[in-house]
């Protein structure tokens, strides 16, 4: 039974049989729970979309609130650590939420995310990359702010042929979490498709932990041809020391990584990197060319008096506009009806960029990206650039991969 429903009975039951009034149900608030991460290593993907959001609720309840309700929220700390994310979703279900909020990861914010799906609550999660965060993983309550990670390498990979004329990669991959192996079947997938069979000249793998890549670094220097870019599946700050030991070796192609590596916060590991590029989702730097990335800018800085310091930013502020969105087409914040119209949006233009959803897919395919280099020791936007290649349900879950 859906847990919202289920409250709505034990209240009529707790007044001795008086249900609630319209009036009184219309002046009960909204309420939103955060799982996230706000401390340990996730923490810096989940503070700031998460602070993005809050700016978001703040705006719709200084416009009256939703459905004219205000929304109330609360945040619990995982610590990044999977067994605290079960037991803090747990917890925000008891309290009846409406819309339960995960971490950025799929490994760490699907533990709270599957008590939201059980008890039918709508959960989604700030930005996790891995399609699993969605109907065939956690359940068909649960979706991400974010695109899926095959679409990170698929886009950079297209990118990289298309527009870069490389011919050649060598595929380094980060095997510590789900998202880095995703990202390496997307571009391995588009890679070949664009560039043709035999163009991924090696592949080797990595733990983010590490502290050294010398004997991947030998074999990509043992090549006989050097290869026209690198390809790196990680995040900070294990991708950040990969990266500076790869130019420290002299290994100066260009590096097509994926977005976990975007923004200028890991760039003094690096001093004067060069041909590093990313897919990413705005530029905080003053270039992006979408006019609604300088009102989010503008609107996340009053709210906080700074802006934010990760373009994933903008995924916690467009999750609660499409969820937002829904309730109000629905007329109702009741899950059921709520993921009936998010099941339907077909390109919905949300601040983050077009947005898609199905009852089979909860995650982005084809989202446009903001595509970001390195120059002068800061990202700078280079264009916008929409994959042309969609990861099938195969690819998305890896199947015989």
């Amino acid at each position: 039974m859906n847990l919202n429903k289920l409250t709505k009975i034990v209240a009529v039951v707790a007044l001795g049989g008086v249900p609630l009034t319209a009036a009184q149900a219309q002046e009960d608030p909204i309420k939103i729970g955060f799982a996230i991460a706000q401390s340990g290593w996730l923490s810096n993907y989940d503070l700031s979309p998460y602070r993005a959001a809050v700016a978001k609720i703040d705006q719709i309840n200084a416009s009256g609130g939703l459905l004219g309700r205000q929304i109330e929220y609360t945040v619990g700390d995982t610590k990044t650590e999977q067994e605290r994310a079960a037991a803090v979703g747990a917890q925000m279900v008891s309290t009846g939420v409406d819309l339960l909020v995960v971490s950025c990861d799929y490994d760490f914010g699907a533990p709270a995310a599957l008590a939201a799906n059980s008890a039918g609550i709508i959960t989604m999660s700030l930005c996790a990359a891995d399609p699993k965060m969605g109907v065939q993983g956690v359940g068909p309550y649960a979706f991400s702010g974010n695109s899926a990670a095959q679409s990170e390498g698929i886009a950079i990979a297209e990118y990289g042929v298309k527009k870069m004329g490389l011919k050649t990669a060598y595929v380094l991959e980060d095997t510590t979490i789900e998202y880095n192996k995703s990202n390496c079947a997307g571009f391995r997938h588009a890679w070949k498709e664009t560039a043709g069979e035999g163009s991924i000249v090696g592949e080797d793998s990595f733990r983010n932990e590490d502290p050294s890549i010398a004997a991947q670094i030998t074999r990509i220097k043992s090549l006989d041809v050097a290869p026209d870019a690198i390809h790196i599946c990680s995040f900070t700050p294990g991708g950040a020391s990969a990266v500076r030991q790869l130019r420290a070796a002299g290994i100066d192609a260009p590096i097509l990584a994926s977005t976990a590596m975007v923004d200028n916060y890991w760039l003094n590991a690096v001093p004067g990197l060069k041909d590093f590029y990313v897919p990413g989702f705005m530029s905080l730097y003053g270039d992006d060319p979408r006019p609604e990335m300088a009102e989010f800018l503008a609107a996340f800085n009053e709210r906080w008096g700074e802006g934010p310091v990760s373009s994933y930013s903008v995924l916690g502020y467009t999750l609660i506009e499409s969820w937002a969105h829904a309730v109000e087409q629905a007329e109702t914040a009741d899950a059921d009806e709520v993921l009936s119209v998010m099941n339907s949006y077909v390109d919905e233009p949300f601040t983050a960029g077009l947005t898609s959803f199905s009852d089979q897919l909860h995650i982005q395919t084809n989202r446009p990206w903001l595509i970001m280099k390195v120059e002068d020791d800061t990202f700078k936007a280079v264009e916008i650039f929409r994959n042309t290649i969609t990861p099938d349900m195969r690819l998305l879950f890896r199947v015989g991969q």
